[in-house]
């Protein structure tokens, strides 16, 4: 018998855990597949449907909450004000959004979905892409090991410095809403 597997008694045929620094680089790795692979998927949405993840997830945020002002639509796509501004202002050159300006507090602007992002959401076809996919993937998983796996990627969003998800109001996973028609 090789001595890789024995055991940390010596006992035939039971494998020892693999060390820290193996495992710790497999997450690594497996998050870097995961990043590379939403990117791939934001450059495929871009060529189908000349719109990035972060445009369809802002406008699908939109579409299910309603009219959001640009720090309640931050909060939720977990990004700084002066990205969503940017994406916001890309979005209304096309007439996908609108700004609306309070009238009563003028500094108050609230953000619409215009007709063509609805009609754009419209063509977009729901629960088809990887966010869909994975969104189904982790409703499958059992039920523990599920939570393990949120808890894991809560700490390591919040070492990150990525924020903390809010699982009451479902800001967690906006991009594939429809997931559950897969």
């Amino acid at each position: 018998m090789r001595e890789d597997e024995r055991g940390t008694d010596g006992a035939p045929g039971v494998t020892p855990p693999p060390p820290r620094k193996e495992i710790a680089d497999r997450i690594l790795d497996g998050m870097i597949r995961v990043f590379y692979a939403a990117r791939q998927h934001s450059q495929s949405l871009k060529q189908k449907y000349g719109i990035t993840a972060a445009q369809l997830q802002l406008l699908k945020i939109l579409e299910k909450r309603g009219d959001l002002t640009h720090s309640e639509i931050s909060d939720l796509m977990y990004l700084r004000g002066s990205t969503v501004s940017g994406i916001i202002d890309r979005l209304e050159k096309r007439s996908l959004v609108r700004r609306k300006r309070s009238r009563t507090d003028r500094r108050l602007v609230r953000v619409t979905l215009g007709e063509k992002g609805k009609e754009l959401l419209a063509g977009v076809p729901r629960g088809q892409s990887k966010f869909g996919a994975l969104r189904h993937f982790v409703s499958d998983l059992p039920k523990s090991e599920a939570e393990s796996f949120a808890t894991t990627l809560d700490k390591i969003a919040t070492f990150m410095g990525a924020g903390e998800t809010n699982p009451e109001d479902g800001s967690a996973c906006e991009l594939d809403t429809e997931a559950e028609n897969l």
